[in-house]
């Protein structure tokens, strides 16, 4: 594992340090006694999962978790590091879904049928990247406290990634494949996955990250 990766994650289970608290994962469940984690591969430092509120993703607990996460993507994926950190606003499900409904009727290839659209953008959206802004919106209550809750923050960072580095794709579906990919490898290093914790099994995946035309 690279050494620079290591040093963020050391910071990491720094930034997370902190009283034991249940949190609900995005699947609706809830944990009170996590054991500490660690990446599978290192030799390093735990990850301190389900011991601190992360009610913000602001000043150095923040900038520790998305430095690790982004060094991890880019190590993971061969992908240039970033020097640019996203911008993190939390916000209603409603909202959320309103970010996702109005991207859908911007996007002429999104593969959704028009009164179809606001029905998938509630249900299908947890959180959301804007590219114009360089922002992701996380759901109000989110806290990181479970490997769910994280790999969430980690699909919305491949996001961003792929914006920066101005990264093309053939259709919207296409460019969430890397971002589902990365989601279930890091839920997979806490023994998690798509499937057991989004519902989300291979069909279903080939449905959100093909494009049929």
């Amino acid at each position: 594992m690279p050494k620079a990766l290591a040093c963020c994650l050391t910071l990491l289970a720094i930034a997370m340090g902190g009283p034991a608290d249940a949190q609900p994962s995005a699947n609706g469940t809830h944990s009170t006694d996590q054991p500490d984690l660690t990446l599978s591969g290192s030799d390093y430092e735990e990850i301190a999962v389900g011991t601190a509120k992360l009610s913000k993703l602001a000043g150095s607990s923040g900038q520790a978790l998305l430095t690790a996460m982004e060094t991890w993507v880019s190590s993971q994926f061969d992908l240039p590091a970033i020097h640019e950190h996203p911008r993190i606003e939390f916000a209603p499900p409603a909202k959320i879904a309103s970010l996702r409904f109005t991207d859908l009727l911007s996007d002429p290839k999104a593969q959704v049928e028009p009164n179809n659209r606001a029905s998938s953008a509630q249900h299908d959206t947890i959180a959301i990247y804007y590219d114009v802004t360089r922002t992701i919106y996380l759901p109000e209550g989110w806290t990181g406290g479970t490997p769910a809750e994280l790999s969430v923050l980690v699909h919305e960072v491949v996001h961003h990634f792929q914006n920066v580095l101005r990264l093309k794709y053939e259709c919207p579906q296409e460019r969430e494949k890397l971002a589902y990919v990365a989601q279930d490898r890091w839920l997979a290093q806490f023994g998690h996955s798509l499937e057991g914790d989004f519902h989300i099994d291979a069909f279903s995946l080939l449905v959100k990250t093909q494009c049929f035309w």
